[in-house]
């Protein structure tokens, strides 16, 4: 396991040092987001990498449970470059199958959030997590999640972006991970 963790922290550092040099050599005009008083339509996939359960002293990684997480969210723009948002989470499970007698649909959340645009492409989130599904029955959980990600310009309304997400469940369960995500932003 703890070769696992040197790989995922091997390819962390260099996605964020590329991603850094992309930032750095991305015109300051592709930059400008984030005005008050606009409206932002998020679509996301994730999978979490690596979770470990501190109540039953567990450790799982993507080679074990693999579950496709798809978001969909609106964000306004309190302020610039500040915004609140929500997210619906949606978690399919694609590997290993479930028993019969669990969906594949193992977890649904509403995700209320506040994010900020603090330098060039780079933005931070903090998520509040309600989670009435989870584990493929209704079973309630809370979560925390800070994110940290960065944004690209493919037009003047669309954004590509890649972001690393640390979910730390706290309610029923000590679960704490690290999540890839991937997405694409457009400004309403």
């Amino acid at each position: 396991m703890r070769s696992f963790w040197l790989g995922g922290a091997r390819a962390l550092v260099l996605a964020t040092v590329s991603l850094s040099g992309l930032c750095l050599l991305t015109p300051r005009s592709a930059q400008a987001l984030g005005k008050q008083g606009e409206f932002l339509q998020t679509d996301t996939l994730g999978a979490s990498l690596v979770t470990h359960d501190y109540k039953t002293h567990t450790t799982k990684d993507i080679s074990q449970t693999f579950n496709l997480s798809e978001f969909v969210g609106l964000h306004y723009y309190v302020v610039d470059r500040v915004r609140l948002g929500m997210n619906l989470q949606f978690n399919e499970r694609v590997f290993p199958h479930p028993p019969l007698h669990v969906s594949r649909l193992q977890r649904f959340a509403l995700l209320p959030q506040v994010g900020w645009n603090f330098y060039g492409p780079m933005f931070g989130a903090l998520v509040c997590g309600v989670v009435p599904r989870t584990d493929g029955k209704e079973h309630l959980n809370l979560t925390l999640q800070a994110v940290f990600g960065v944004s690209l310009p493919l037009s003047a309304r669309v954004r590509i972006s890649l972001a690393g997400e640390v979910p730390w469940t706290y309610y029923d369960h000590q679960v704490l991970g690290v999540t890839a995500l991937s997405g694409i932003s457009i400004r309403l």
